[in-house]
């Protein structure tokens, strides 16, 4: 069964073409690109929430640049989770959004609740975390693209956010680098499972007025 967010996500335009969410790969601070993917998700998820949901490039720039004093990013290791929700309470205050974040606290309730949030309109931020507790290793997660013949990997990655949009029991359809991309959730559940729910887990959204 699939579950999905009830209105289109944002798109950034360039030119005629629409993005899925926005890419910290588009800015000149190559700190950022490295390490400002969990910038841009909340970023993103603000735009959702506000009901935003197509901006030109500089609009979305201009977005960013007066969010970014609220997610401090750590030179070539970006900001970890707790600071990531901190930043996003304080930027929905702001703006009015009745939602807060915090992280789940275990592996054992991450895909009822990702469920849930999605099907109370919230989209949903999920962390492939480092390898763990073995730090060196470079285990990757498989993104995919969705084809006429099926799915094709676009790429593997690992210390990431993204976006969930929809899921089905197969698969995240995910927002990533401004792409709609493709997460297998058994894949998912393995490296969970393999590298701890620590730092591979939900940012778990709740509205603050009605509840999830």
């Amino acid at each position: 069964m699939r579950t999905e967010l009830k209105r289109p996500y944002p798109a950034i335009r360039t030119g005629a073409l629409l993005s899925c969410g926005g890419s910290q790969n588009w800015f000149p601070d190559e700190n950022f690109r490295l390490c400002g993917c969990g910038v841009i998700a909340c970023a993103d998820v603000l735009l959702y929430l506000t009901g935003q949901t197509e901006l030109s490039r500089e609009e979305y720039f201009a977005h960013i640049a007066a969010l970014r004093k609220f997610f401090p990013l750590i030179p070539r290791r970006g900001i970890d989770g707790v600071r990531l929700a901190v930043g996003f309470n304080l930027c929905a205050r702001r703006l009015g959004v009745d939602a807060r974040a915090g992280w789940s606290a275990s592996g054992a309730k991450f895909w009822a609740r990702l469920e849930t949030q999605l099907k109370s309109d919230l989209p949903a931020i999920i962390s492939i975390g480092p390898n763990f507790p073995r730090v060196w290793g470079d285990e990757r997660l498989p993104l995919y693209r969705k084809t006429a013949e099926g799915y094709a990997e676009a790429g593997r990655t690992k210390g990431h956010f993204l976006t969930v949009i929809a899921l089905d029991d197969e698969w995240l359809e995910v927002s990533s680098w401004g792409q709609r991309l493709y997460l297998e959730r058994r894949a998912y559940a393995d490296y969970m499972r393999r590298q701890g729910a620590v730092f591979t887990n939900l940012l778990f959204l709740e509205r603050k007025n009605s509840g999830a």
